[in-house]
């Protein structure tokens, strides 16, 4: 059983062993502050990502103003629509590479009689 005399608070006795607790606590906490503090900034500072439709809009006014060659825009074009469709859940266009009227050559292997 602990003792304690009139002229001291019963809680003196036990401050010394919760002050390592409390300081351990305030470095957590002035931690977590720093951390939410930094995350906040880390936010903030990084640039906005524009869309594949903003950026073909913009490639579209350079194209206009004549700062990108016509087969740069469409290259631009072709990229960035394909990620619209992408995002869009749309299908891939059909690329017909044969010319009209010929057909494709067959393939080796077996031939019919």
């Amino acid at each position: 059983m602990v003792a304690y005399s009139l002229n001291q608070p019963p809680f003196a006795a036990d401050l010394k062993t919760f002050l390592p607790l409390i300081y351990l606590a305030t470095v957590v906490i002035a931690g977590l502050v720093a951390l939410v503090l930094v995350s906040r900034w880390w936010r903030a500072a990084a640039p906005p990502r524009l869309s594949a439709s903003d950026e073909l809009a913009q490639y579209r006014a350079l194209y206009e103003k004549g700062a990108i060659s016509e087969e740069e825009f469409r290259k631009l074009r072709a990229l960035l629509g394909g990620e619209i469709r992408k995002n869009l859940a749309l299908p891939a266009p059909e690329v017909k590479d044969e010319p009209p009227g010929e057909q494709p050559p067959s393939t080796p292997g077996i031939r019919p009689a």
